[in-house]
């Protein structure tokens, strides 16, 4: 898939380094579990149930590329396919959408068009055409049980959202805003976009989106955010520096909070707008003395700056994780670690230093991280996934110091890819158990893209 600059300086940049392998099955062992990691400290995850299995069994793509795309029925404890019928659609289709019920799915090509996919009888309903490549979709919500919210990056500059109507197939309406998305949440009944400037790092903006694509805005004075693209002075190329925010809303739809990688963190009251800053206070623990000593030098370029990612995670908690890129001739990038902001008391504790990102399901949060290039002649570093929670339970780690570059959910299982952080190779997969913890599967190959509501957001 060829993506424009602008579009993946959006990617983080671990995702970028996935390489697509073949898929094949292996056996059932976990044989990565022993790490010399420090077990990091506990958190405390509110308990949630196992979401229920409804509108059929498991869909995934097996198969993708520039010519066809073929959904199948997978089974949940490997995710070999089943035997029966599979839909094949032409071409690519990189932008997926599930709707919560899991009856349907819209699924966006390169040509700008969406399928919508009966996913109980794995067959095509029909087509909306909407003139976005599913490659410049940023970001969907689901705000009701036909309507789409999709925002498209389709200029080096702007940004459309559009409120698509599944059932008459049709755009109900398109809005343009000037700049870039680099992050939203979803809500209730729209989406919480946070805006930076174009080939720029300058003020963030809060664009709210209601179900009919109607927005409103609010600029963060005290939050910056973007890329910027510049040509290096000593001729070694370009190079990127960004500033990307992490974001996320508490489930009623109230309150959206950003979190940026220096300075305060913004609470904005959606039914107002108004915008309070925090300022959080931590004491200097063992990990953040040990974290700014590891951190690479200051003076080290072509890709620059903080990234983060906000999760809410229940209780006033936020979970944010991220990384700091920044090199010299080659890219560094360091993971930011795991830490847990207090909404109640405006406070953060750093759980532990290895995190860069994180996915919460089942009731269990699951940090996983990468560090690139800070090794010796720049080799790269895995720690595996720690799975913490429900409640406050010891943390369990697992896989060691493989990288984990990729992880989905569905119900009580956790589809969880694993490659080598220095070949780049997909080497396998694991199938984790969410309540107890345990390996269940290991397979080679690549995890298949699966066909389940995104309640990442």
């Amino acid at each position: 898939m060829r993506m424009r600059w602008w579009q993946m300086a959006v990617v983080p940049l671990a995702a970028a380094l996935v390489v697509v392998g073949g898929c094949a099955v292996g056996g059932s062992r976990d044989a990565s579990t022993r790490s010399n990691a420090v077990v990091p400290s506990t958190v405390t995850v509110p308990s949630a149930p196992l979401s229920r299995t409804v509108g059929g069994p498991l869909v995934g793509a097996v198969s993708s590329g520039e010519l066809a795309t073929e959904l199948a029925r997978l089974d949940p404890r490997t995710l070999r396919p089943l035997p029966g019928s599979r839909l094949t659609l032409q071409g690519a289709w990189p932008m997926l959408a599930v709707a919560s019920d899991r009856s349907i799915a819209v699924i966006g090509s390169e040509t700008g068009e969406l399928a919508v996919i009966d996913l109980v009888h794995l067959r095509r309903l029909g087509a909306v055409r909407t003139d976005v490549a599913g490659e410049g979709v940023f970001g969907w919500g689901w705000v009701g049980p036909s309507r789409l919210l999709l925002i498209g990056t389709v200029q080096e500059s702007a940004t459309e959202v559009l409120a698509v109507d599944v059932n008459t197939r049709r755009v109900v309406r398109r809005q343009h805003l000037d700049g870039l998305v680099q992050g939203y949440a979803r809500l209730p009944n729209g989406l919480a976009l946070l805006v930076s400037p174009a080939n720029a790092i300058g003020r963030a903006r809060l664009v709210v989106s209601d179900a009919d694509a109607g927005l409103r805005t609010v600029t963060l004075a005290e939050i910056n955010a973007g890329f910027k693209q510049m040509d290096d002075p000593d001729g070694s190329g370009p190079r990127i520096e960004q500033a990307v925010p992490g974001i996320a809303a508490d489930p009623t739809g109230r309150r959206v909070y950003v979190v940026s990688g220096v300075g305060p963190l913004a609470e904005v009251d959606l039914a107002s707008l108004a915008v309070t800053y925090h300022r959080l206070g931590q004491s200097a623990s063992a990990l953040r003395r040990l974290a700014r000593w590891w951190a690479p030098p200051a003076e080290a370029k072509i890709i620059s700056g903080p990234a983060r990612n906000a999760l809410w995670l229940g209780d006033g908690q936020l979970a944010v994780t991220g990384s700091d890129g920044s090199a010299k001739g080659h890219h560094v990038e360091i993971p930011s670690g795991l830490e847990l902001i207090d909404t109640a008391t405006w406070t953060k504790r750093r759980v532990d230093q290895h995190s860069s990102g994180a996915v919460l399901a089942a009731g269990r949060l699951l940090a996983f991280g990468t560090a690139f290039g800070t090794g010796h002649n720049g080799a790269n570093q895995g720690y595996g996934l720690t799975l913490y929670g429900p409640g406050d339970r010891q943390p369990v780690h697992r896989f060691g110091a493989q990288q984990v570059s990729w992880i989905q959910a569905d119900g009580g299982l956790a589809y969880v890819q694993l490659m080598d952080a220095n070949l780049g190779d997909m080497e396998s997969y694991a199938v984790v158990d969410l309540q107890s913890g345990r390996v269940l599967y290991q397979g080679t190959g690549t995890v298949p893209e699966l066909l389940v509501p995104d309640r990442q957001h």
